[in-house]
């Protein structure tokens, strides 16, 4: 695995159902909520962030952000760049 998860639970939940009642801290709300980060390069991580009211998964990776609906296509789009940070 070349990846580090850090919220198991809600990166469980993730793969299997909706999110929508996940809690966030405060903190959380400004900043997200981290779920996995790339162990070779920490400025690549997967998180679950609130907009407008709705939870959405984003990709981070050095300045750059992309926001996605639904967990396929975040989880789809954060191992291809993991593909490419160990290659």
């Amino acid at each position: 695995m070349n990846y580090r998860i850090f919220n198991k639970q809600v990166f469980e939940q993730a793969q299997l159902r909706s999110v929508s009642d996940v809690a966030f801290t405060e903190e959380e709300l400004q900043i997200g909520m981290k779920l996995a980060v790339s162990k070779e390069d920490n400025t690549l991580a997967l998180y679950l962030v609130d907009v407008n009211g709705q939870k959405k998964f984003e990709v981070r990776w050095d300045d750059s952000t992309e926001l996605f609906a639904g967990w396929n296509s975040a989880w789809e789009n954060f191992t291809w760049c993991l593909d490419v940070v160990s290659n």
